[in-house]
């Protein structure tokens, strides 16, 4: 035994004169710091590797902390202390559950004196489970009616243009249905084009479209909703889509721009008494070289601001604006608020101002 620790603390010594620049001084000399599980595929479950290391240093180590870089890689170790000249081994654990294709995980190991560290890695290139609509289309809408996704943000998009998204949805009974659909979106500018029917093990598309009309009126976010009707049956929950609604900016960088800054734009109140309004004092200014023009001010309910739309502040600039918050009624629970700002800022056009208050 004796001698077989001597033989692999000799191959393990030269593997740290190779690694040297790669791997931080340690008294854990591994055989290895990567391993390559090639393809595995997702069906067969978790796959493991044992690391084995070394100890070279004239003093015990202990492994007190180890961190992997997903929840999907487990680690199996022991607390024991391991003396100098004695091997030790970490055996890592993958589930390739809901991975698919290349695939690269961490594991950071860390001794009870926080001198000795080492750093190991774990590839794999997973095959996936093959997957029918039923999972596919995970989400039920109405009826045999499935889809993928139940939220579709479009981002930016300037006034007087316009942004398609495509909704898929999937039929996974063995029945024809007819389809329609009702929308809360015609006065924010949103089209919904949809399929009059969708036949057994189908998938179609459903495409949305905003068209953002130009005016005052036509800033900041816009929130609509989907129902769609499945032979006549409305679905229970909708699917939800948003824009954020900002001027055409021009493409001319030598173009005089504001910039607005923010401190803060996380506002927490603390701990608070319940079922009041408390407010707090924060700064916005200009640190570009043009007008800071609010386009629009949406104060979430239960906050506040004491900004209107079509304020301004000068480059340079800046100004107090007092932010409010009414907390819950409940004990021992955290109001969240926010407050939704447009201006013409065109590096950031839209921020979200957030506050937190917690209830005593």
């Amino acid at each position: 035994m004796k001698a077989r620790l001597l033989l692999t603390l000799s191959a393990l010594l030269a593997t740290v004169f190779i690694c040297a620049q790669d791997e931080p001084t340690s008294a854990m000399v591994f055989d290895s710091y990567e391993w390559d599980f090639g393809q595995i595929d997702e069906a067969d479950g978790p796959v493991m590797h044992t690391f084995r290391f070394v100890n070279i240093s004239n003093n015990p180590i202990q492994i007190d902390n180890v961190a992997t870089s997903c929840g999907c890689t487990t680690v199996q170790y022991s607390t024991e202390p391991i003396h100098g000249g004695d091997e030790g081994e970490i055996t890592v654990v993958f589930d390739p559950s809901r991975t698919q294709g290349q695939v690269f995980r961490e594991v950071e190991i860390l001794t009870k004196d926080r001198h000795n560290y080492a750093h190991l890695s774990i590839f794999a290139d997973v095959n996936p489970i093959p997957m029918g609509l039923e999972q596919i289309y995970p989400h039920l809408l109405a009826g045999t009616i499935k889809t993928n996704a139940t939220g579709y943000p479009f981002g930016y998009i300037a006034q007087g243009e316009s942004m398609t998204k495509v909704m898929r949805i999937a039929n996974v009974g063995d029945k024809t249905v007819n389809l329609s659909v009702i929308t809360s979106g015609k006065r924010n500018g949103m089209s919904v084009e949809c399929p009059k029917s969708i036949n057994p093990q189908e998938v179609v598309s459903i495409r949305i479209t905003y068209d953002i009309p130009k005016g005052k009126r036509y800033f900041g976010l816009a929130r609509d909703t989907i129902w769609l009707v499945a032979d006549g049956v409305k679905s229970d929950k909708p699917v939800t889509v948003n824009a954020k609604r900002v001027e055409k900016f021009s493409q001319d960088e030598s173009k005089p721009k504001p910039v607005m800054r923010i401190e803060p734009s996380y506002v927490d109140f603390g701990e608070k008494s319940p079922g009041k309004i408390y407010k707090k004092t924060i700064v916005i200014g200009n640190t570009g070289n043009a007008d800071l023009i609010f386009r629009n001010i949406e104060p979430m309910e239960g906050t506040a601001i004491s900004i209107e739309s079509g304020q301004v502040i000068k480059p340079g600039k800046e100004m107090k604006v007092t932010v409010a918050v009414t907390n819950s009624r409940q004990p021992h629970t955290t109001t969240m608020g926010s407050i939704n700002l447009t201006t013409n800022d065109p590096t950031r056009p839209f921020r979200e101002l957030r506050l937190q208050v917690d209830t005593k």
